[in-house]
């Protein structure tokens, strides 16, 4: 059966699951949410574990307050010597919902943003499962597995990936109703994408429109008289997507261009374990705890991937019983993509990465475990659903076969655990995993079997508590499954950090924390998370000076301007010269103690602008040598690339003045006089949507010691300006607005109209 033909209603047994609408799901859902996190919601704590606390919160604080301030964050001057914000994707400046966070109290509003998308990624899975089974009682087991997977609540510490996670079935659901049914819908497909897609949750992303890409190829070769529709329809909801989204893609493809991941991750590091399948029946087997959480040995992305033993079994019950492509399809793909998330482990993966080099987009392998993840829960749908339908022929061959399932799963169960408690070393972790893995069992003893005997019950009342009550048992099993992410007091994220030096102030000073500094600190840890929190604040760990305002010379982001990563990962040691220190303006420094560290006052630094070098013309290599050496002097000398002699007056030193500097995010002011040509210099990453004006006069800004700023200034007083305008987002949005107008122009007047398209099966 094709994918997006609407399958035929099932027999009785759907019928007799029929009283789970979609407004009782989502009310028993809500429920489960706020039952899993009553602190989040009630605003008594907040999430801070791992990136939630470095790199998502401070985001969403500098997104926040550039809002509150009337500016749209471009750029960040407080990070990397300057970077570009919104063209990083991830840090939602565009995407509609983040709103909920930015007019709300941020400490209470991020968290609870980030749980609602289980809420809303669990009701499109229940949507979507009903489409493809008919069936809504597998529908909501489909739902809460979805929502309360490991990948799920794991995910919660990046808003991002969470709400690009949640729109996933949405947009799977929709689409293939748009690519059937045509008219209107391809516009609400359009409009769910393009949410999704300014999201910034990259991965989800790529991996969503990956399925759809394969369902819609299956589809044409199975209804060849149907395929110039199909193709044209999905191309228009691809040409819809790009066009709502061009205002966030088309500067970050510019950013693309000019940078790199971080140099220390290559694209192969963290995949799956190639016993990482182990993981599905007993999810901490092979784990190590960190902070009271557990993660798999080999990588550090996901802590769990868990969906339910249960999940898995009904998954085989499906491929067992049902002989659709709409099973056997789904299962092939997360197949696939399973064996991508080993990485390196299996030639599959090495021949993709020679050969397709878009696969290093996907930073690392165990994220392709998205799509298993997502798959699963569909496919425990379908054999949930050819449970429910069966007639009842041949019962004891059925009861023999569906218990002996469940007595090989139990085995396979217990064989992990005697697997595990072998071969790793004794201890509490070991003895925690023990009695997790037994509880999985059971759970799934009780679920599996459940399933089971509801068939059995004759009466609908008895019958509709006894799945309400599987249902629950399912999300217990899935919410107990590891220990969640920590939730601290809210107060942890309070502006306004106590420190023994006044914090610098952009545009005269900078923060820096030597990289060598900042690798040996990153690997201690200390229990309380809370603590251990505050003392990385303390250490501006990740993004964390956001919180305060404080300009540092590092950040965590996951790109990087090229040059300025050049720089960073070879010089920003605890030997960097001081003249490259003195020309960012590093006016304090991290300094390591006895049995702490300090921040320690350092003289010498200059301020963002400085002018009257003289000008030194190399290539880039030749530009890097000399502005890292030792007798470099970066207040009487600069490095400009050698295409740049030809456009510049400036000779010798000489005396400039710069008056009334005024510094914003996007914007820096001056008056500046000089008694002769010359040039002005900003320690500011180099970048094309700066832009120099000079009495309004543009002027163009060259790559100055290789990584920051300078433009020449002819001689006299003078009003200068550096201005962040960035053309591709400018376009982009005009291309978004007018696209946005025409299908809100075009939903309008279909609304009126009967939807057009093929009718197949009803």
């Amino acid at each position: 059966m094709p994918f997006f033909t609407t399958p035929d209603a099932g027999t009785d047994g759907a019928d007799h699951d029929a009283w789970l609408t979609p407004g009782r799901f989502a009310a028993l859902l809500a429920v489960l949410t706020l039952v899993s996190y009553p602190q989040i919601f009630f605003g008594l704590q907040t999430f801070v574990y791992r990136d939630f606390g470095l790199f998502s919160y401070p985001l969403a604080y500098h997104l926040q307050d550039s809002f509150r301030h009337g500016q749209l964050p471009l750029w960040d001057p407080l990070n990397n010597c300057g970077t570009p914000f919104l063209a990083q994707w991830n840090t939602q400046v565009l995407y509609p919902p983040a709103l909920f966070y930015l007019l709300l109290p941020l400490s209470w509003s991020l968290g609870v943003f980030c749980v609602l998308h289980l809420f809303w990624g669990g009701l499109g899975m229940y949507f979507l499962a009903r489409h493809w089974t008919q069936n809504p009682v597998a529908a909501a087991l489909a739902g809460i597995v979805f929502a309360f997977s490991g990948l799920m609540l794991n995910s919660l510490i990046w808003p991002a990936t969470v709400a690009g996670l949640g729109w996933m079935p949405w947009v799977v659901w929709l689409t293939g109703r748009a690519v059937r049914e045509g008219g209107r819908m391809l516009v609400i497909a359009a409009l769910a994408g393009t949410l999704q897609m300014l999201s910034g949750g990259t991965e989800a992303v790529l991996l969503t429109w990956c399925w759809l890409g394969v369902s819609i190829a299956f589809d044409t070769l199975q209804e060849s008289d149907l395929r110039g529709t199909r193709f044209r329809r999905g191309g228009l909801i691809v040409l819809l997507i790009t066009g709502l989204s061009a205002a966030q893609l088309l500067p970050f493809f510019e950013l693309l261009d000019f940078s790199r991941r971080q140099q220390n991750i290559t694209a192969a590091l963290w995949p799956m374990p190639t016993s990482g399948w182990a993981n599905f029946f007993v999810p901490l087997f092979h784990c190590h705890s960190f902070q009271g959480m557990f993660l798999q040995d080999g990588q550090s992305w996901i802590n769990s991937y868990y969906v339910g033993v249960a999940t898995v079994a009904l998954a085989l019950v499906a491929l067992w019983q049902v002989r659709s492509a709409r099973v056997w399809l789904p299962a092939g793909v997360a197949g696939f993509f399973f064996i991508l998330a080993l990485g390196e482990a299996t030639p599959v993966y090495r021949w993709l990465a020679r050969h397709i080099h878009a696969i290093g987009l996907m930073r690392f392998p165990i994220k392709f475990v998205i799509l298993p993840v997502f798959v699963l829960p569909l496919l425990a749908a379908f054999g949930l659903a050819a449970q429910s339908q069966d007639a009842g022929t041949r019962p004891n061959r059925r009861l023999t076969g569906w218990a002996g399932l469940g007595f090989v799963v139990v085995g396979l169960i217990l064989g992990i655990l005697i697997w595990h408690w072998r071969s790793q070393p004794a201890g509490s972790d070991r003895t925690f995993i023990l009695w997790n893995g037994v509880a999985r069992a059971v759970f799934f003893t009780a679920i599996f079997g459940g399933w089971w005997l509801i068939k059995r019950i004759k009466t609908p009342k008895m019958r509709r508590y006894g799945q309400l009550v599987l249902l629950l048992l399912v999300w217990l099993d899935l919410f107990l499954q590891a220990p969640r992410p920590q939730t601290v007091n809210r107060t942890i994220y309070q502006p306004g950090l106590s420190r023994t030096l006044p914090a610098p102030k952009w545009g005269e000073g900078r923060a820096l924390v030597p990289f060598d500094t900042s690798f040996a600190f990153g690997h201690v840890f200390l229990p309380d998370v809370a603590a251990d929190y505050l003392g990385r604040r303390f250490l501006l760990a990740g993004d964390c000076n956001l919180l305060d305002g404080i300009p540092n010379c590092n950040g965590f982001f996951p790109l990087y301007l090229s040059r300025f990563a050049a720089l960073f990962y070879n010089y920003y040691g605890n030997d960097t010269p001081d003249t490259l220190l003195d020309f960012i303006g590093v006016s304090e420094t991290l300094t390591v103690l006895t049995n702490r560290c300090e921040w320690t006052a350092r003289s010498g630094g200059m301020p963002l602008l400085t002018g009257g070098q003289q000008p030194v013309f190399t290539d880039d290599l030749g530009g890097v040598q000399a502005f890292t050496n030792a007798d470099f002097n970066p207040r009487r000398e600069v490095c400009l690339p050698v295409e740049a002699k030809g456009s510049i007056a400036a000779g010798n030193p000489v005396v400039v003045t710069i008056s009334a500097p005024k510094y914003a995010a996007g914007r820096i002011e001056a008056q500046v006089e000089a008694a002769s040509p010359t040039l002005l210099v900003a320690a500011q990453i180099y970048y094309p949507a700066w832009h120099a004006y000079v009495d309004d006069q543009p002027a163009r800004v060259w790559p100055a010691n290789f990584a920051f700023q300078a433009f020449a200034l002819p001689a006299g007083q003078h009003r200068v300006r550096l201005v962040y305008a960035d053309q591709r987002f400018y376009l982009g949005a005009a291309i978004s607005l007018v696209t946005l107008a025409g299908s809100l122009v075009f939903l309008a007047w279909s609304w009126r109209r009967p939807v057009s398209g093929e009718k197949v099966n009803g």
